[in-house]
């Protein structure tokens, strides 16, 4: 599997959890219960809270291990913090969870031991949210399988019907009237539906302008966000260009220890390191970043360090070099950070902020999420959840070179610039393709061979399998969602595969 997937662009670990949840040592009233046996708790529960009117997915597995010890695993899946571990406590019928620096959850568990009803205490709002946990939820099923019928049957056969207009102003069509073969996307969306591809949760495709397909699966939908990982890359590309056209960030050639005078003692900015803007997008800085050990040993040693150091910016900027910048693009997920801190200092607005002014407006983008550090540092480099509708918006706005149903959005000359591949891929470097040619701007550039054609492209890739893929000889853009990352099923989802498979042929 291409690498790539696997990148810490939102690091799947502990500390993820806590961003969102934080914890506390304080938690609800529980009255005393009789004791109940732990092997009661073994299996998986499920439950649904709400943080600012958003559906969120709370998966907990607990198992129990020969000596009768407890253990469980929490997944958010529609936050994008997956695996992290948990300490299980049961007294009476009063079930705790917590990551060892404070209670997360705490429920009363049901006479039938099918529910617990408890609270989830949520740091960033400092507040207790209701959660009523049930074992094997059947509300869950909706995501457990492609698609359900009205009638609540599992649906396999497919068809075809265009997108429905939204009021954004963005026009859709059909696959037939964009000159789009109907056959081939049949059969994807066919084998989508037997469960043959991983578990994609949203294709979209857009040609001539116009969204002609739009398809979500395991209960996934045009309204609910989704974590885009390592994507959110090419989006900080966007808003890198956007404070340039501002008169923000000056030229792509501005030494980056320029804009962090805040971290004084730190290599880059004591040594004054020959890094630059252009180094930072384009993955070329060439300092001391390992991501690339054993798949089980330290295969993200820098970005879990880097969490762990509870100052993102400063402990990038206190990294040796190791090379010599601008020469080749080697996979560096704290320079997206930096990338992050640039925005901050130059227009004083962290990248969310900034986008809602700029990108996020002129898109009509309202519904998204993005992760933060507890000193408020953006995970700039994966940690923004939108819908694959509005991520397709932005593929739009590439396509037609900064311009928004008649709006100049950012400028030409960025996109232009952006979007062109700047360096070769470092042999042997974490994020290596077989389809990637080299590295533009915080985007790939891929090489597709279909008929004996080559074709082109610029594309945004994610860990679990997201995509924007931008099409211009065609006048096309895909995008695909997937939920890979923590899958019991162990299906494997590879968009490049379907790109080729199907939706490129459907397009000749």
């Amino acid at each position: 599997m291409d690498r790539i997937r696997h990148l810490s662009c939102s690091l799947i670990t502990a500390f993820a959890l806590s961003i969102l949840l934080g914890c506390t040592s304080e938690s609800p009233d529980q009255a005393d219960a009789e004791p109940v046996a732990a092997s009661a708790l073994v299996g998986l529960w499920q439950g649904f809270t709400y943080l600012e009117g958003r559906e969120i997915r709370v998966e907990i597995e607990i198992s129990q291990n020969s000596e009768g010890e407890l253990a469980g695993v929490a997944n958010l899946r529609d936050t994008s913090t997956m695996g992290v571990p948990l300490e299980v406590e049961l007294a009476g019928d009063t079930v705790n969870l917590s990551t060892g620096s404070g209670s997360l959850f705490k429920g009363q568990l049901s006479d039938d031991l099918r529910s617990i009803d408890g609270q989830l205490f949520v740091g960033t709002k400092d507040s207790w949210y209701s959660l009523v946990l049930k074992k094997d939820n059947e509300a869950f099923r909706r995501f457990e399988v492609p698609r359900l019928t009205d009638a609540g049957a599992v649906q396999r056969n497919y068809s075809y019907q265009p997108p429905r207009a939204a009021t954004d102003g963005w026009p859709v069509s059909t696959l037939a009237t964009e000159a789009i073969d109907e056959r081939p996307i049949t059969s994807m969306v066919e084998s989508v539906l037997r469960e043959e591809q991983g578990l994609p949760e949203a294709i979209l495709i857009a040609r001539n302008g116009k969204l002609v397909l739009e398809e979500y699966f395991y209960g996934y939908s045009r309204d609910r966000i989704h974590p885009i990982q390592s994507v959110t890359k090419s989006v900080m590309s966007l808003l890198v260009g956007i404070a340039q056209d501002g008169g923000f960030v000056g030229g792509m050639d501005a030494p980056v220890y320029t804009f962090f005078p805040e971290h004084a003692g730190k290599k880059w900015i004591d040594r004054k390191y020959p890094i630059t803007l252009a180094h930072l997008l384009t993955m070329s800085a060439a300092i001391d970043w390992n991501d690339v050990g054993d798949e089980t040993v330290n295969p993200y040693e820098s970005t879990a360090a880097m969490h762990r150091s509870g100052d993102w910016i400063g402990y990038v900027l206190d990294l040796d070099q190791a090379g010599i910048p601008g020469e080749v693009a080697s996979y560096t997920g704290g320079l997206s950070i930096l990338l992050g801190g640039v925005i901050r200092n130059a227009t004083g607005k962290y990248a969310d902020e900034f986008a809602e002014e700029t990108l996020f407006a002129d898109l009509h983008v309202s519904s998204y999420r993005w992760q933060k550090a507890g000193d408020g540092t953006r995970e700039t480099g994966g940690g923004l959840t939108l819908t694959a509708y509005d991520l397709a918006k932005m593929g739009q706005l590439v396509l037609d070179k900064g311009m928004w149903n008649g709006k100049r959005v950012v400028s030409g000359r960025w996109i232009a610039e952006s979007v062109k591949r700047h360096l070769p891929l470092a042999e042997g470097a974490l994020g290596g393709s077989p389809y990637a040619t080299g590295f533009a701007y915080h985007w790939w550039i891929q090489s597709y061979e279909v008929n004996d054609m080559t074709t082109q492209a610029i594309v945004g890739r994610g860990y679990g399998g997201q995509y924007l893929g931008i099409f211009p000889t065609l006048n096309t853009v895909v995008v695909m969602n997937n939920g890979e990352w923590g899958n019991p099923r162990e299906r494997v989802f590879d968009y490049d595969v379907i790109v080729e498979k199907w939706i490129l042929p459907a397009l000749r």
